[in-house]
């Protein structure tokens, strides 16, 4: 879901098994809800600004509230986070040979993104074309 932010407040700081946790109070549309963050001054949820979010609710003995997450620009499925990963490496290797070759002076430091572009392009095709 999509909605817009109308309040937002940091509660607490919360001790558990992942280390410090930071409790949020988070308001949009006439709903109440909360958001547990790994930092203090969260960025996801903000005031007068659309959120994208999933909400889910929870129930803690007698008491039910809602709990908020925001949807991750990150992969979810292993194959996704996989191939995440290959153009990461992809990338990293793309640089590496560009910094050799302008070691070697074959190609000019100003040229180092349109080079590394090149190169990273290339491993694509031919990865693409072995498959």
């Amino acid at each position: 879901m999509k909605e817009l932010i109308t309040f937002t407040k940091f509660r607490k700081e919360i001790e558990g098994k992942f280390g410090t946790m930071y409790l949020h109070d988070i308001h949009y549309l006439d709903k109440k809800a909360t958001y547990m963050s790994k930092v203090k001054d969260q960025n996801k949820f903000v005031l007068g600004q659309e959120a994208e979010f999933t909400e889910e609710e929870r129930t803690k003995g007698d008491y039910t509230y809602l709990n908020v997450k925001p949807i991750n620009d990150l992969p979810k499925s292993g194959f996704q986070r996989q191939q995440k990963k290959e153009q990461i490496r992809y990338s990293s290797m793309g640089v590496s040979y560009v910094k050799d070759l302008i070691i070697a002076g074959k190609v000019e430091i100003k040229d180092w993104e349109k080079a590394s572009e090149k190169i990273i392009r290339f491993m694509f095709k031919i990865d693409k074309e072995n498959d």
